[in-house]
């Protein structure tokens, strides 16, 4: 039953990937029409071994199957989010040479300091929210308060202290709680930046690989060696594919 089950998954999931794939193909132009069919071929081989070889090789051909696809799936917002950033640096290039032509006016300035506030590179928001302030003194609150901001959210960093998202006090980066209200300001999105360092990143990309191949071999031989083996080590390579891609899709 419990193979019925993934078999009805896969197919599902297949056919949401084959839809994605096509949107690649012929609307987003990602892909051409020959790596369609070769994915789209892999794809089926996948799933009509996982139906007719049985056993733990054909769970091993399904999970390697739902990775396919679960790649498939996301690669359009990574494609959009690279694209993303090609228009940011592109923007920004523009800025730069708005101000080498005309120096006198601030206004890249702003957009500058607006960009580089949005990536938490700190130190040149404030550089060129300072240059924009500097020309329009009396009429910038609104640039004067973000200039403050990054001011803050710089000493912060350069003191080691964190902000607690709930009562807004300053706290010491190695403790877990607030000391004003108690609330954890380590979480989430702190353990996702220690597991996607670029290191992590290379090795994550290799363990999907060191755990792959042999759960798949392992599979082949299920009267030998227990097939929970190889059920362990494909269950390890589609948890770092998982990392690796999250890891992706934020950098």
């Amino acid at each position: 039953m419990s193979i019925a089950f993934l078999i009805l998954g896969s197919v599902l999931v297949v056919v949401w990937a084959i839809y994605r794939l096509f949107g690649m193909w012929v609307q987003d132009k990602v892909i051409s029409g020959g790596e369609f069919a070769v994915i789209l071929a892999l794809m089926l081989g996948l799933l009509g071994g996982g139906i007719t070889v049985g056993g733990v090789a054909a769970l091993g051909m399904l999970l390697l199957l739902f990775v396919v696809a679960l790649l498939i799936t996301v690669m359009p917002a990574i494609n959009q989010k690279v694209g993303a950033r090609r228009l940011l640096a592109r923007d920004i290039a523009q800025y730069y040479a708005a101000l080498e032509r005309q120096p006198d006016v601030p206004y890249p300035h702003r957009k500058l300091g607006e960009i580089y506030e949005q990536r938490e590179d700190f130190d040149r928001a404030i550089e060129h929210y300072q240059a924009y302030v500097e020309v329009h003194r009396g009429s910038a609150a609104d640039v004067q308060r973000s200039l403050e901001r990054c001011l803050a959210a710089k000493r912060r960093r350069d003191m080691g202290m964190r902000r607690c998202p709930v009562c807004g006090a300053d706290n010491p980066s190695e403790l877990a709680r607030c000391q004003e209200c108690g609330v954890y300001v380590k979480g989430t999105q702190e353990i996702l930046d220690t597991i996607t360092t670029p290191e992590m990143m290379r090795l994550w990309k290799w363990l999907i690989v060191v755990f792959l191949v042999p759960g798949l071999i392992i599979g082949l031989f299920p009267d030998a060696i227990p097939p929970v083996i190889s059920l362990l080590l494909l269950m390890c390579s589609v948890i770092a594919t998982l990392i690796f891609i999250s890891g992706r899709m934020r950098e």
